[in-house]
């Protein structure tokens, strides 16, 4: 993959996953989508077999002079809608790469109460693994709210946003590391309650009790902001991602970033969505997005650099809103606090720090 495709790739997660400023240009809050999508009576792990259920509601751009409500949020040019229809145990959706014959499943598998709440099992599956994620959905709306806004903020001038943002490694460093940043990285954290996974033939979980607050604590640390700017800017430094940015940055007046409506298809049924684009002589970005799909709206995606002759896809093989599988039902053999962990490197990284000023 050439150095501008990769530093692309990670400009476009880092635009979700911090929290950048506000560019002039600004887009009011994507639209939510109505109930919609596709129903399986069964899941079969590769199958695309869908059947349509209930009315679809169409995703478009309007005109930013114009608007149309739908539910109490507007659709406007330039913005993503990253809801998807409520998380209810059996939906599913399988992920494909290339032409990979292996998939990726994420699956609503159960519920359960957790700390007076009830959460759902979130099941990661593949070939050779499976993994459960407890996740209380009210709390990842919460996180979703922050990752939505940023995302619209990022979309609503791809390009401004970058040249404010990411112009070196110093800004994308801080962009992780604010206040704001760092909040929406701890909801996210909050809303998972444990993680379940099989470790030779045997369950085995992590709870992750205390572990938002333990973070929040040390995120507050004036000290930790620092290291972690240092350690990031070192690393991209020393992997030349700087060198990326400045092609990047003298580049960016030859990319062109366009949105529009979009049908595609999705493990064999037509979804509804909007598509963003970046073309460049050398990179072609292309990722469709779309809020008929459960679980996760992504519909596809694709990345082609000229330069190496290399093209990459994602796309959904299939999905459905029942028939998922639990590949890990019942109790878990055994539940390892995460803070158990966590504090004994705590106490590692604190006694290397007390030899370390020994020394000098």
């Amino acid at each position: 993959m050439s150095k501008i495709l990769f530093i692309l790739v990670m400009i476009m997660g880092l635009a979700v996953f911090g929290c950048g400023e506000q560019p002039d240009q600004s887009a009011d809050t994507a639209a939510d989508s109505g109930d919609a999508g596709v129903d399986a009576d069964s899941h079969e792990s590769g199958s695309g077999d869908t059947e349509d259920s209930g009315d679809r509601t169409e995703a478009r751009v309007v005109d930013e002079d114009s608007s149309d409500r739908r539910g109490d949020r507007t659709a406007v040019a330039g913005t993503f809608d990253l809801s998807t229809p409520e998380l209810s145990v059996g939906q599913w959706i399988e992920f494909g790469a290339d032409d990979l014959r292996e998939t990726v499943t994420i699956s609503v598998v159960g519920t359960e109460v957790n700390q007076g709440d009830e959460c759902l099992w979130v099941q990661l599956s593949g070939p050779d693994f499976v993994a459960q994620i407890l996740m209380d959905p009210s709390g990842l709306d919460i996180a979703m709210e922050g990752y939505q806004e940023q995302m619209d903020v990022f979309f609503a001038d791809p390009a401004a946003y970058i040249r404010d943002n990411m112009a070196d490694a110093e800004g994308m460093a801080g962009m992780m590391s604010n206040e704001d940043g760092m909040e929406m990285a701890l909801e996210f954290v909050k809303a998972i309650r444990m993680v379940k996974f099989d470790q030779g033939g045997m369950a085995m979980a992590i709870d992750m009790t205390g572990v938002p607050e333990f973070l929040e604590e040390m995120m507050s640390d004036p000290s930790f902001q620092d290291t972690f700017q240092e350690g990031f800017m070192q690393g991209f430094n020393e992997e030349q991602g700087q060198e990326g940015l400045d092609e990047i940055m003298t580049e960016l007046d030859n990319m062109d970033f366009a949105f529009e409506a979009a049908s595609v298809e999705a493990g064999g049924s037509q979804v509804e969505g909007i598509e963003f684009s970046l073309n460049h002589p050398d990179v072609e970005v292309t990722v469709v997005f779309s809020s008929e799909l459960p679980i996760i709206p992504l519909a596809y995606a694709s990345f082609f650099s000229a330069e190496d002759n290399e093209s990459h896809t994602v796309e959904v093989r299939g999905f459905g809103f029942s028939g998922a599988e639990n590949l890990m039902p019942g109790e878990p053999a055994q539940v390892i606090p995460a803070m158990m962990f966590l504090q004994g490197m705590t106490q590692q990284m604190g006694a290397q720090e007390g030899r370390s000023a020994g020394i000098r």
